[in-house]
């Protein structure tokens, strides 16, 4: 027997809010009529979908298998949507932004809501790692964050690429100098972020590596905030990328002379959603800003 679209949309509201209230809500629904659709699509296939448990409800490895293929309904309703208008109460428009770098992309998110006001946009700061995941989740329409690697789902546009730094007390020895080695900085005190790894940990391991050095820091922060206030506060230096460190008369920030790498900063949407006209609006946006060639989805909307 062939599920119905009602079965599969009740199904995936359920599988993405994690609550059939959430989803009944989400669909403007009652919560038993939500429920009389997914027992209807697992009595007909002889298959349990969700788990009932004290603290709620979660996806059977068939749930999860079939989540995979209903996530895709929402871009589809979505597009149908758009092709047939919003009829006489038009849904509100909301972008949900997700970045790991808001001093290189708040410009950006600024100026898009300067040009579509009536567009609200939910934005979260987290890691680059946390942005990807949410896009991929359909938990964010577009990602602003360094791409860690290629991802099939994925279209990204390179937005800015950042170079590898240093970062030191504006009254160390070596702030005056116009270039640092990184054989030089190494034998100082070394400043770095504790935890997963960071865009910028990535790029110094990276560039460490190239030439065969170790960092032993004498102090790991978890925010880029608290590295910043340790430099300042002359605990020792700090591998950084360029355009992460605001403005602070405590600090000089001095180029790599024996390092070329860069970190790209960059746009990321799922790819299955590139015709949806909010992520190709942000997508414009960002290119009048940008460092670089005209990021790929405005060049071939």
């Amino acid at each position: 027997m062939v599920a119905t679209f009602g079965q599969l949309k009740a199904f995936n509201a359920v599988a993405r809010a994690g609550s059939i209230t959430r989803a009944a809500h989400r669909l403007a629904v009652s919560q038993p009529a939500i429920t009389a659709q997914i027992r209807r699509l697992e009595a007909d296939h002889d298959t349990i979908l969700f788990e009932r448990t004290a603290t709620g409800i979660q996806l059977t490895p068939m749930g999860r298998r079939l989540f995979r293929i209903t996530r895709n309904l929402d871009d589809l309703e979505e597009a149908a949507g758009i092709l047939l208008g919003g009829g006489d109460d038009p849904i509100p428009q909301v972008l949900r932004v997700a970045t790991a770098s808001p001093r290189v992309f708040m410009p950006v998110i600024a100026a898009y809501a300067r040009q579509f006001p009536d567009v609200e946009l939910d934005v979260t700061v987290g890691t680059a790692g946390d942005a990807v995941r949410r896009v991929l989740d359909r938990d964010a329409d577009i990602a602003l964050a360094p791409m860690l690697r290629e991802d099939d789902r994925l279209e990204h546009a390179v937005f800015r690429r950042h170079r590898l730094t240093v970062l030191l007390p504006r009254d160390h020895a070596m702030a005056a100098q116009e270039s640092l080695s990184l054989r030089d900085v190494v034998e100082e005190p070394m400043i770095m972020r504790r935890g997963g790894p960071s865009t910028t940990q990535i790029a110094a391991e990276q560039a460490l590596a190239m030439h065969g050095l170790r960092v032993r820091p004498v102090l790991k922060l978890e925010t880029r905030e608290g590295v910043l206030e340790a430099v300042a506060n002359g605990f020792g230096l700090a591998l950084v990328l360029e355009h992460d460190i605001p403005p602070d008369p405590r600090l000089r920030v001095v180029p790599l002379n024996d390092y070329d790498g860069t970190t790209e900063e960059c746009l990321l949407w799922l790819r299955s959603r590139r015709s949806m006209p909010l992520i190709r609006d942000f997508a414009t946006v960002a290119e009048t800003l940008s460092d670089t060639p005209r990021p790929r989805l405005a060049r071939e909307a």
